[in-house]
């Protein structure tokens, strides 16, 4: 008889979607100096609109909409995940959790959120990028920009995956090895985080003060 599904089988289907959809939407036509890895902000040239539009004045704005007010709160969703799983492997590490109760903890969120980031990037690889791109040719070098992160956050969710897989199944079978296994999941976590957060902050450098120049019902977005 066919065992149950467990939350690490769901986490494993996740996430290979993830990666079959990474694979498709990698672009190699970036500056070097511009990888994921590598930069520290957007170029002027890409943020063309950011000096007109600041992060000061997106809050409260007319055109900050509801389309952009729900984008802008996944991506901090997606923040707040990031740094919370990572939370979660630093308190284990210091034995401020017992490795069963982190698992109960760990698995299902990091299964969330493999989930909706693979579901977010999708909607916007498919439909809103499309459309800002027609709707303002400028913003064209930056959508491609942000579609080459996906190949740097692949390689970041590969080892990320990796070391979940390992401490999965040492918590359920081998706990002798959990703490060994801690501190590398602590560290593929923490530059998965530190290159979403970079991605997702160009991101909304690039398109938001679009959308406050000209309005989401302007652009066609709903």
């Amino acid at each position: 008889m066919p065992r149950p599904a467990t939350e690490a089988d769901v986490f494993d289907l996740c996430f290979r979607g993830v990666l079959v959809y990474l694979r498709l939407t990698m672009i190699d036509t970036v500056p070097a100096e511009l990888i994921l890895d590598r930069r520290t902000a957007l170029p002027e040239d890409y943020a063309f609109l950011l000096k007109v539009h600041p992060r000061p004045t997106w809050e409260g704005h007319p055109n900050n909409g509801q389309w952009c007010q729900f984008w802008l709160a996944r991506h901090t969703m997606f923040r707040e995940f990031g740094e919370g799983l990572t939370d979660a492997c630093e308190k284990l590490e210091a034995g401020q959790v017992e490795p069963q109760g982190f698992h109960e903890w760990f698995m299902p969120r990091v299964s969330f959120f493999l989930g909706e980031l693979d579901t977010h990037h999708k909607i916007e690889e498919y439909h809103y990028f499309p459309l800002l791109t027609r709707a303002d040719a400028r913003i064209g070098k930056g959508v491609d920009l942000l579609e080459s992160d996906h190949h740097v956050i692949h390689d970041l969710l590969h080892g990320a995956y990796d070391t979940i897989v390992a401490l999965d199944a040492a918590i359920q079978d081998k706990p002798d090895d959990v703490l060994g296994l801690v501190p590398r999941m602590r560290d593929n976590l923490a530059g998965l985080d530190a290159g979403l957060q970079r991605h997702l902050d160009d991101e909304e450098d690039l398109i938001v003060p679009l959308i406050l120049e000209r309005s989401e019902a302007d652009l066609g977005m709903h």
